[in-house]
């Protein structure tokens, strides 16, 4: 049980994260679309550090569900 509830928390956060990341694509989107160099390159920074800490929630997320099934087999 202690498994599946840091599975799921997990995977609240990842989810969030990944919405996150979707809307600082956007924002790099419309920087691009204004032609704005120095709001172009801090976007792009926030996007990266974002698309990272999803990246790393997702890697968790997968670990606390197999251990998981390895627990509930």
């Amino acid at each position: 049980m202690f498994w599946q509830q840091l599975w799921f928390l997990s995977n609240m956060v990842f989810v969030a994260l990944a919405i996150v990341f979707l809307f600082a694509h956007r924002a790099v989107t419309l920087a691009r679309h204004e032609r704005d160099a120095e709001r172009i390159a801090k976007k792009q920074r926030v996007r990266l550090t974002i698309g990272l800490l999803t990246l790393a929630s997702f890697i968790v997320m997968i670990t606390f569900f197999l251990i998981n099934m390895r627990v509930n087999r």
